[in-house]
């Protein structure tokens, strides 16, 4: 039985609390999301939520498997150090077998330092501001839960949106009484690779603006039906008139949740900036688009690509309002939890889990670049 390892604290003057909502009905129609919140200081976190079970590493690895056989296009893999290895010495089955095995001999079971439910810290003046996350390929809503509840800590709501357009690695929706599982989604790279990827970042742009109404709704006091497994623990009562949706709604992604977040702020007004961590443009290649609110663009060194570039530099053609940043510390992974799950320095590496820079001071780093962006639109 392997031990629990917490994720470092939150940093800021708050605790967090969060609630998970799934709002009944087909994929394409309903939701899934996290909401964290900051709640008092005192606030004791006793029962934190495990970050991924064994559903969680059997869909990382399977998601895995599935990448190292199939890697998409636009995406670098330079910081990917085994890639060439492992297609060398194991075949897509073998893989899963031996990494598998590794997975649970050495592998941190995580547990996220955010509290179910826990009371919400009064606001002041119209509500707390709000940051829409979208995550990337193979992840959760609970995937990037550093970057999500350290924001949180500062005094914002951060809503996590799990999308279930087959990116993910693995995820469900509940219609009626049946659940139905939706795994990741197998992308040949191949002429129809972009339409597979369009239709993705459409469905996911929705699930976005899906969340941002939804929000709506428990601002406004209206009851929301809740399916997810312990909802009857789940309190939105206490998130009624907490949120500033009027003046501070934000978004933010990472990877092709970059593109997402992009794309779902040139279609609703609501929406007053965006910060896009290591975007993946492919999906919107082709696609006519216009990028209209101030952004800011944060790549790390190694996954700056000029064909991510060149989609967005001409989608806000007409925006003077969008600043490009390289940040030389990390990887594109450094910024997500899974580093933490593996601590032996030559894996974080060969995996593209890190480069010289250990991922938690990069998430550190990371999470000031985050706040600082924020502090200067609610300012």
């Amino acid at each position: 039985m392997m031990f629990k390892t917490p994720l470092p604290a939150p940093a800021g003057p708050f605790q967090v609390g969060y609630v998970d909502i799934m709002t009944p009905g087909q994929a394409s129609t309903s939701s899934l999301l996290r909401i964290h919140y900051p709640t008092p200081a005192y606030t004791r976190v006793s029962k934190q939520p495990v970050w991924a079970g064994e559903n969680g590493q059997e869909g990382m690895l399977r998601f895995m498997q599935t990448m190292i056989w199939n890697w998409p296009s636009w995406a670098n893999t330079s910081e990917f150090q085994l890639l060439d290895l492992c297609k060398k010495v194991f075949t897509p089955a073998t893989f899963f077998s031996a990494f598998n095995i590794g997975w649970s001999l050495v592998a941190k079971r995580l547990t996220i330092p955010i509290a179910r439910s826990a009371p919400l810290e009064p606001h002041t003046g119209s509500g707390w501001p709000v940051v829409v996350f979208s995550h990337g390929i193979g992840c959760s809503r609970f995937t990037m839960s550093q970057l999500c509840y350290q924001l949180a800590s500062m005094g914002v709501v951060v809503v996590s949106v799990e999308h279930r357009d087959g990116s993910g690695f693995g995820t469900h929706f509940k219609d009626g009484e049946t659940i139905e599982e939706i795994p990741h989604l197998h992308v040949p790279v191949d002429g129809h690779e972009y339409e597979v990827r369009n239709r993705q970042v459409t469905h996911r742009c929705d699930e976005v603006l899906r969340a941002i109404d939804i929000l709506d709704k428990i601002n406004e006091g209206q009851t929301l039906s809740n399916v997810i497994a312990d909802h009857d623990h789940m309190d939105l009562s206490m998130l009624q008139s907490s949120m500033d949706l009027t003046n501070h709604l934000y978004l933010m992604g990472h990877s092709f949740g970059g593109a997402t977040v992009l794309l779902a702020s040139s279609m609703d007004t609501r929406v007053k900036a965006v910060l896009a961590l290591d975007p993946w443009m492919f999906p919107l290649a082709k696609q006519e688009f216009t990028i209209d609110k101030p952004t800011k663009v944060v790549n790390t060194a190694l996954f700056v690509n000029k064909n991510n570039v060149r989609v967005i530099e001409e989608a806000s053609k007409y925006n003077t309002d969008v600043k490009f940043e390289v940040h030389q510390n990390g990887v594109h992974l450094s910024v997500t939890d899974i580093p933490c799950v593996f601590t032996q320095t030559w894996l974080r590496k060969g995996l593209g889990f890190m480069n010289k820079v250990m991922p938690e001071k990069v998430m550190v780093e990371t999470n000031k670049i985050v706040w600082d962006w924020l502090k200067n639109l609610i300012d």
